[in-house]
This record gives structure tokens, C-alpha cells and sequence, in this order.
């Protein structure tokens, strides 16, 4: 083989390689299915959330077995899930005439990877006509993430 057919072929080696490594500057890298599972006893660390709704959520964590350890600290965690919620109060009228004192509660709650800094999972529940507040929407967030962990996805 001739030292120039030699010199067009690393010149057209090397043009790939570039051109494939620039493809791969500008791609967005898709995490496997592995990085988005929350294995079951992990450790969570839940963010303080206005209101005091970490403390219902580690609360319905408990009461509905949800397969993850709860740490304080938050550098020994695996994930943290962190959220808002937010609670209308009845009105006036609507105690007065309906006779009903329940309030609207909406949370959204999202788990991250600390390590991959990967979002694995985020829920919002929205409850119109809530008799116990805050604890029914943190029990629906905690019923869901446990689907999620015992699913395995």
C-alpha cells in the first residue's frame, strides 16, 4: 500500500472519529432503564416542604410500607424527593350552605437519583374535596411510589 493511499486513509479514519465525537458532544444522553428504578430499601431523604408536608410524607411512607428507608442526613441518601403543595380552605358559603368543611389539596412530588442526578419519578395529586387534608394526599403519593417500587420500573 503507497504512503499517500496510507495518509487517505487515517485522514478519512480520523475525520469519523472527529465527526462521530462532535454527534456525541451534541447528543442528549438517555439514561437506561436501570438508572430511572428506585430499588426497594434505598435510602430517601425528603426535602422540608412548606406547610410541614414532609413530615405527612414520611408519615404515609410509613403507613403504607413503603419499602424505602427515611434518613435525615441527606448525604448518606440514595435519592431525595422534594415538592410543593398547596391547600385551599372552604369558604365561608361553602360551610355555611353545603355543610362542608373539606378542603382542596394539590401536591407535586418528584425522586431524584443523587448519584445520576435523574428524576425516577414524580407524581401530582390533586384532591377537590379533601376530609383529611394534607394526610390523604400525602397517603396517595406514598401508595403510588410503593406501586413503583414493587413494580421494579
Amino acid at each position: 500500500m503507497s504512503t499517500s493511499l496510507r495518509m487517505i486513509m487515517c485522514t478519512a479514519l480520523l475525520t469519523c472519529v472527529c465527526a462521530t465525537a462532535r454527534a456525541q458532544e451534541g447528543a442528549i444522553a438517555v439514561p437506561n432503564a436501570g438508572d430511572l428504578r428506585i430499588p426497594a430499601r434505598s435510602r430517601l431523604f425528603i426535602s422540608p416542604i412548606e406547610g410541614g408536608y414532609d413530615i405527612y410524607l414520611s408519615a404515609a411512607m410509613t403507613k403504607k410500607e413503603v419499602p424505602l428507608i427515611i434518613v435525615t442526613d441527606r448525604s448518606k441518601a440514595d435519592f431525595e424527593l422534594t415538592g410543593v403543595t398547596e391547600t385551599d380552605k372552604a369558604g365561608w358559603a361553602k360551610i355555611i350552605f353545603m355543610r362542608n368543611t373539606s378542603t382542596a389539596e394539590q401536591a407535586s412530588v418528584k425522586i431524584v437519583n443523587l448519584k445520576t442526578d435523574t428524576v425516577v419519578w414524580a407524581y401530582n395529586v390533586n384532591k377537590s374535596s379533601s376530609a383529611r387534608g394534607k394526610q390523604s394526599s400525602s397517603e396517595a403519593c406514598a401508595k403510588h411510589l410503593k406501586e413503583k417500587i414493587e413494580k421494579g420500573s
